[in-house]
């Protein structure tokens, strides 16, 4: 992974003896653990993250596809006594689930729930090891009334565009460049707020990066469903929930709706031509796969995107192909832990 600031990490339980791997998951956690199931299961898990501003925004994984890791976590009020940790913490699971083990609607979470964890409350829980997403938030950046979340399940639309956020912040992760980082945390910080108090003014704040969250949102469902007929305007107000006039309004600074699934058709065409190994079929075949039943149209609009037809494009990487070097593989570099982390939960060490 490229490192985007010095306190960037990498970390993987591969990197030790099978016996050591839980120890070496839970080695400074501001939380007690104990493993619940079965010793011969192999704690096979990663976690990758960064410090983007006063943020702290991980993402932990568990490697192993067939057989399932619980264990204990307890942050009892002794440890919030002695560690002195302040902040809340937002977990997105992405698959997995978690057992809040104290009084409170919703204990259960599953895949696709966003909930809070306050740093300076007791919680007790049972870990089913899965894929999660967790933002570290400091107590004075949000307002006072979230502690009263502490274990609730964040269940309305600006919630959801905060799940989506944070998905998209971890794809991007190792792309972001060092002085977009204040701009992340800015839109990053509107939209927590929102959903932590979805008051007018709060939404009114953060109005920017919620149309933003609502157009990813939107184009991610046009890349699952690019090649389907009945991909229209209507389907993803359907789909994504809200009107068309919202959804016009959302593009109309990127020539409307429409041109954006049609620039998407053309670039996944384009690629398709541009393979090197795939086996090309017929241009006026990959045109009607890809939405574009007449292929004079089809080569008017590659020409007008690319500024060059498609059998220029196949012209052109076969050329390519015949100079290219052989392929190096690559090596990513292993990231030392750095100092002041607690690894691999993304929390700041005092």
């Amino acid at each position: 992974m490229a490192q985007i600031s010095p306190l960037m990490f990498s970390f993987s339980t591969l990197d030790f003896p099978e016996k050591d791997r839980f120890h070496a998951w839970i080695d400074d956690n501001h939380c007690d653990c104990i493993l619940r199931s079965d010793a011969s299961i192999a704690f096979d898990a990663e976690a990758t993250g960064a410090a983007l501003g006063p943020l702290i925004l991980s993402g932990r994984r568990w490697l192993n596809q067939t057989r399932f890791s619980i264990h204990e976590t307890n942050r009892a009020e002794r440890r919030i006594r002695t560690d002195g940790h302040d902040f809340f913490r937002f977990i997105l699971m992405v698959s997995g689930r978690y057992l809040c083990r104290w009084s409170m609607p919703q204990p259960i979470k599953a895949a696709g729930d966003l909930f809070i964890l306050d740093a300076v409350q007791v919680n007790e829980g049972l870990v089913e090891a899965g894929d999660v997403i967790s933002l570290v938030v400091p107590r004075d950046l949000l307002p006072s009334q979230t502690a009263l979340l502490h274990g609730r399940t964040l269940a309305d639309g600006v919630a959801c565009l905060l799940g989506d956020h944070l998905l998209s912040l971890m794809r991007n992760l190792a792309n972001l460049s060092e002085h977009e980082i204040p701009y992340i945390v800015q839109s990053t910080l509107q939209l927590v707020t929102a959903a932590v108090s979805p008051t007018p003014d709060a939404l009114h704040e953060a109005n920017s990066p919620i149309r933003d969250a609502l157009r990813e949102r939107i184009l991610r469902y046009i890349d699952t469903h690019l090649l389907n007929v009945d991909l229209t305007p209507d389907q993803i107000c359907r789909e994504v929930g809200l009107s068309r006039a919202k959804l016009y309004q959302l593009f109309e600074g990127s020539g409307g709706i429409m041109r954006q699934i049609q620039r998407k058709r053309l670039r996944r065409a384009y690629q398709m031509l541009a393979d090197p190994i795939r086996p090309h079929p017929h241009i006026a075949e990959i045109a009607w796969r890809h939405g574009f039943p007449n292929e004079k149209y089809f080569y008017r609009l590659f020409k007008a995107e690319f500024s060059h037809t498609p059998n220029e494009t196949l012209e052109n990487m076969r050329a390519a192909s015949l100079l290219k070097p052989a392929a190096r593989r690559g090596h990513q570099e292993h990231v030392e832990r750095p100092s002041g982390w607690t690894l691999p939960f993304g929390v700041p060490g005092n």
